[in-house]
């Protein structure tokens, strides 16, 4: 019986489209290079050792929608739809480090047609490489009916970057970001669950430029269940981030629209079991996000679609 569906393997996507900022009118804060909502359910449970390869993975952004600090609507056209695809590989050793589980990650994009540039949203850049994300490491616990896992994320600038140029697909500095995170099954037999993960963000100045972004705080996680004899997990999940330090722009703490940006969004997820032949091959996961919340930022949904497959797929019960 298959309880421990595979999380999201790759708990942080480097995507230059996150949906944390205004347009040029406006000149608005700046981005990190956290993508909100990249896990949800059971944000804090590791999956069993092996190799997890993750192909593709699809994120979309809209909006129309920028909200003030105060949650007034600004007049301005803000009709967005950023598009992200990626591939990576997760790996769970059995090596323990303080006695959890050692495990890593890579995501590499594949393609990215960026238009929301942190101090501007630009009208056309076309696709391109965006920003990479490496977790050098990844430790998990597993408690009973209580899973918890830490890391720390990477973000590397390898999309393309130039200092007030229009078509920027990449952020231009590099990011950290150590991250904690818990599941708890809220029954013996594991179906039901709550996770929360959290995660903090700091930046390098941008290439070429006295511009940093502030540091920023985000919460992730969701409750479901699971069904199908864990083959099935379905539940709402939810992100929110605040920035808890100004922007720097042009050297120069704050910016023209005061306060710091705040989102909240809340939606639907499910992963499915993907099996063949007696054998577990990977699962298929759908989270999908409203914006219920937004301040000194855009407000809209969120869509993401992942495959994750197994290196060695796993003999199912009784086949």
């Amino acid at each position: 019986m298959i309880r421990s569906s595979i999380r999201q393997v790759l708990p942080i996507a480097a995507m230059a489209i996150a949906a944390a900022v205004c347009p040029r009118e406006a000149m608005a804060q700046l981005l990190t290079q956290h993508v909100k909502g990249a896990v949800g359910l059971k944000a804090g449970s590791q999956p069993p050792p092996g190799g997890y390869v993750v192909l593709p993975l699809a994120y979309v952004y809209n909006t129309d929608t920028v909200k003030d600090r105060n949650g007034d609507k600004v007049p301005i056209d803000a009709s967005i739809n950023s598009v992200f695809y990626g591939a990576g590989y997760s790996h769970v050793t059995t090596k323990k480090i303080l006695g959890g589980l050692y495990g890593f990650t890579f995501l590499f994009p594949v393609g990215a047609n960026n238009r929301i540039q942190g101090t501007e949203i630009d009208a056309n850049p076309g696709a391109g490489i965006t920003d990479s994300v490496v977790t050098p490491i990844s430790i998990g616990w597993h408690h009973g009916r209580v899973d918890t896992l830490a890391a720390f994320n990477l973000f590397l600038p390898t999309g393309r970057y130039e200092d007030g140029a229009t078509d920027n697909t990449g952020m231009g500095m590099w990011g950290y970001e150590p991250v904690v995170a818990t599941t708890v099954y809220l029954d013996a037999s594991r179906k039901y669950h709550a996770a929360t993960e959290l995660s903090f963000d700091f930046q390098s100045k941008k290439e070429d430029s006295e511009n940093k972004v502030g540091n920023q705080l985000n919460l992730e996680g969701g409750v479901g269940a699971d069904f199908l004899k864990g083959g099935l997990s379905v539940g709402l999940c939810y992100y929110a981030a605040f920035k808890v330090t100004d922007d720097e722009i042009a050297g120069i703490p704050g910016i023209l629209i005061r306060g710091r940006n705040k989102a909240f969004g809340l939606g639907p997820e499910a992963t499915l079991a993907l099996a063949a032949g007696g054998k577990l091959r990977g699962f298929l996961t759908v989270r999908y996000f409203w914006e219920t919340y937004a301040r000194t930022a855009t407000q809209g949904s969120a869509f993401l679609i992942q495959a994750t497959f197994l290196t060695k797929p796993i003999k199912l019960p009784g086949s």
